[in-house]
């Protein structure tokens, strides 16, 4: 995961709240717009890229309340509460959104907090995403479900890649914190055929491993 940065709401959500009678979630396009672009076209939990469709899914994202609707209908209208995700099937195995909404549970830490990002590490053995904190490291597993085997799998993908070329290239510190500023910025990338503002997908787990490398160099 990496630390998202919010932004003011879309002009039309504000506009959308303000009419009479409008007290129930109900996502409007522009709204779902404003997430992806803030995001950079990654899903908030995963970090695979979005929009994205999963077998049985029809949706290509989900507009996510980190507080729930079910336990938090106050927060249901707030900005500052939503997230965008993927669909969250992957081979019918819920993750992400799709298997927190089950029991309307809310994850107990912030994705918007760099103490509860920087909690988060990835093992170079088999891609599995953990935190030091407890709490946090439930959340991973049992309210999203994020060590499913095709996730961990994808992940290890990118941690061999990354180990490879450290490995390989033998960057000097100065190479290391020009990837690492590269992977932490949004690049143009193509988003189905449209050129997007866009982290690289897993880019959560690339910084990880470069400011690992970094702590070398100290």
């Amino acid at each position: 995961m990496i630390k998202i940065t919010k932004g003011k709401e879309p002009q039309e959500w504000t506009a959308k709240k303000k009419t009479s009678g409008f007290t129930k979630y109900s996502p409007i396009p522009e709204l779902r717009q404003a997430l992806l672009e803030e995001q950079g076209y990654i899903c908030a939990y995963c970090m695979r890229q979005i929009p994205v469709k999963d077998k049985s899914e029809k949706e290509t994202s989900k507009i996510e309340h980190t507080m729930s609707r079910a336990t938090h209908p106050d927060l249901q209208l707030d900005y500052t509460n939503m997230v965008i995700c993927c669909p969250g099937s992957i081979n019918d195995d819920a993750h992400c959104d799709k298997s927190k909404s089950v029991g309307a549970k809310d994850i107990s830490f912030s994705l918007f907090s760099i103490p509860d990002i920087k909690s988060i590490s990835y093992s170079s053995k088999d891609g599995i995403i953990k935190s030091t904190n407890p709490v946090i490291e439930n959340d991973i597993n049992k309210v999203l479900n994020l060590n499913n085997k095709l996730l961990k799998a994808n992940r290890l993908q990118t941690i061999n890649g990354v180990i490879e070329v450290l490995t390989l290239k033998k960057w000097k510190k100065s190479e290391c914190e020009k990837q690492l500023a590269d992977w932490k910025q949004k690049t143009i990338r193509d988003i189905q055929g449209e050129k997007q503002l866009a982290f690289k997908p897993y880019c959560g787990v690339v910084i990880y491993f470069l400011e690992k490398k970094l702590k070398q160099y100290a």
